[in-house]
């Protein structure tokens, strides 16, 4: 049986080898995804709690629509049999402005059935909501 270290582990590799069905197989039905904030917004496409495989499979097609990942780095993930943690830091350009903005984030995660049920995940949402500001490009 895999631990919820080993799913997030597995999580990470599909979603960086853009293997989304991959990614998808590792969702519980019933899953929970807080990408941010709770609450969808307007002006960032991201926002929101997703549910389930279709509710994080629409999460991920907003994240390729939206953004190019220039550089991930993971530091530390930790877990036992029911959740697990991770922490890093990325580059990331926003695809309508153009603008590039540095975080770094974190994640906690939640695993039943060697499948993810909850995750979310935390960076710096001022930094993100100035690179999608079409304002002062």
């Amino acid at each position: 049986m895999q631990s919820a270290q080993q799913v997030l582990t597995s999580y990470f590799q599909a979603l960086g080898s853009k293997q989304i069905d991959k990614v998808i197989e590792l969702i519980h039905d019933e899953a929970k995804f807080i990408i941010l904030k709770k609450e969808p917004s307007n002006k960032i496409p991201l926002y929101g709690t997703f549910h389930g495989k279709e509710g994080v499979r629409n999460y991920l097609n907003l994240l390729e629509k939206s953004e190019q990942i220039e550089g991930f780095v993971l530091h530390k993930l930790i877990g036992n049999e029911e959740a697990a943690c991770a922490w890093g830091n990325f580059r990331i350009k926003v695809n309508v402005t153009g603008k590039v903005f540095e975080s770094d984030w974190a994640i906690i995660c939640e695993v039943e059935q060697e499948k993810i049920r909850f995750f979310q995940i935390f960076e710096d949402t001022a930094a993100l909501e100035e690179a999608f500001d079409l304002r002062d490009r």
